[in-house]
């Protein structure tokens, strides 16, 4: 009996053992990644309940541990010191995972959908930022494009070293906005790209978010995944986002809302749950920027909509809303890179470095220029004319000398006609009239699908179109 005992014992023993072996870390961290630099950021992964894991990091000698609970769940906050690199981590717990080649400085949550995940090797004029990708020390992960019924826990991705045999597979808007950084900040910049191209901004949403928003068609829970389907809500969620959530990001860029043109007037309330959902889930209110869309024909998709034939438009206009509901966040307005036939403009280099601006003038307090483009604040009546006032104006308003002819106004009847507009440069406004306005109760700017800006910053940023109505 005793020798059985000590048999079964050993057998135990050797289950056990080999369950050990079973370490694993999450897929988001590996070789090559970039940490965020002077925080406490986590690292997580799975384990054999109760299996003390310890991680150790090279850039201070130190260990931290912890046992996996009983879901086999581990999770480990490391202290990060300032950018630099490159160090190594090794995670024990009956055995041994090294990751090597990390550099810790900025990293960036990127998503959104196809105008974010278009390619560097996609864009106009792209050969210069890819030669020379080897210069800067960017790293980047593209999430697996991936729609699931639940909520997933882990990805199979890797972490890239831009070189030019790879960064063409960077997402473009990301790679010039971390150029942008790492080119003022001299430090490393780590890109987490979790974009998929058609995706409506329902899909980012958990089934939690989704379901208190009342009118928004949740799939139920199953095992099955999605590789195409973008417009099935909680999808994008549960397949991209959950499995990497928490990883250390200074912040997030965002550049979605054309597939939302169907559900309009929805498209705020819902931006503005999202954040606030991944900031929760992040436990920090980290800064989020985010695109505006650019002009576009919207005619050609036959979009059936209660805003009527300029959705592109009216979801411009929501966008502008969404910038003064979400706090700690700034829109990069790019209505001079839209192309009247083609949703996805060529030319994103302008999109990343406005983008960049924000951060490197809100994140990183770097000051002396302009990092915004003007936008609406009010309107005022002075007779038969319409007095615009814009905020986030740092030297001024400027036509180019050009006449403004994107403004139109409207009275009590609503029906707006053609205005006569122009600057105001001793007070930064534009004054805006109609001969058959009397009593001006409305005005737009660049209110169309497609449209070419005509109103500037005095540095070149295009000034957002806008309305002054809730028609």
């Amino acid at each position: 009996m005793k020798r059985l005992n000590v048999i079964l014992f050993l057998l135990a023993l050797a289950v056990l053992t080999v369950e050990a072996k079973d370490l694993k870390v999450a897929g988001i961290f590996g070789d090559n990644m970039v940490l965020q630099q002077k925080t406490v950021t986590p690292i997580w992964g799975w384990a054999d309940t109760g299996t003390t894991v310890t991680v150790t990091s090279s850039w201070n000698d130190k260990s931290y541990s912890a046992k996996a609970g009983r879901d086999g769940t581990w999770r480990i906050m490391l202290h990060t010191p300032e950018a630099g690199g490159p160090y190594a981590l090794t995670i024990t717990g009956g055995k041994t995972i090294t990751f090597s080649d990390i550099y810790i400085g900025e990293v960036w949550l990127a998503s959104g959908q196809s105008n974010m995940a278009m390619q560097l090797k996609e864009c106009y004029e792209s050969t210069k930022a890819i030669l020379t990708s080897q210069k800067s020390n960017i790293r980047f992960i593209n999430v697996p494009p991936l729609g699931s019924y639940k909520p997933l826990t882990d990805i199979k991705a890797d972490w890239v070293v831009a070189a030019p045999e790879n960064v063409g597979d960077c997402s473009a808007v990301a790679w010039y906005f971390a150029h942008f950084i790492q080119e003022n900040l001299g430090v490393p910049v780590g890109i987490i790209n979790a974009s998929f191209g058609g995706s409506v901004v329902e899909t980012w949403m958990s089934r939690e978010t989704c379901q208190t928003l009342g009118d928004i068609s949740v799939p139920e829970v199953s095992d099955g995944t999605t590789g195409w389907e973008a417009n099935i809500p909680t999808t994008m969620y549960n397949g991209m986002l959950n499995p990497i959530v928490g990883y250390g990001i200074q912040g997030c860029i965002w550049y979605q809302g054309e597939s939302n043109v169907y559900n309009v007037s929805q498209y705020s309330d819902r931006l503005v749950a999202m954040v606030a959902e991944w900031r929760r889930k992040w436990g920090r209110n980290f800064p989020f920027y985010f695109t505006q869309i650019a002009p576009f024909d919207y005619t050609t998709w036959n979009v059936p909509s209660e805003v009527g034939e300029h959705v592109g438009a009216y979801l411009r206009d929501e966008q502008r809303k969404s910038m003064d509901r979400i706090e700690n966040s700034g829109m990069a307005v790019i209505l001079d890179v839209g192309e009247v036939e083609q949703i996805h403009p060529v030319r994103k280099e302008k999109v990343g470095e406005r983008l960049g601006l924000m951060a490197l003038a809100e994140v990183y307090d770097t000051k002396g220029f302009e990092y915004k483009s003007p936008v609406f604040e009010r309107m005022e009546v002075d007779g038969d004319k319409a007095v615009i006032f814009f905020k986030d104006l740092y030297y001024g308003l400027t036509s180019y000398g050009k006449p403004l002819h994107l403004f139109e106004i409207a009275d009590e009847s609503k029906v707006f006609h053609p205005a006569e507009a122009y600057v105001d440069e001793e007070r930064d406004v534009v004054i805006v009239s109609s001969k058959y306005v009397r009593n001006p109760k409305a005005v737009r700017y660049a209110f169309k699908n497609y449209v070419e800006p005509e109103l500037f910053s005095l540095s070149g940023l295009p000034v957002s179109s806008f309305r002054t109505d809730n028609w």
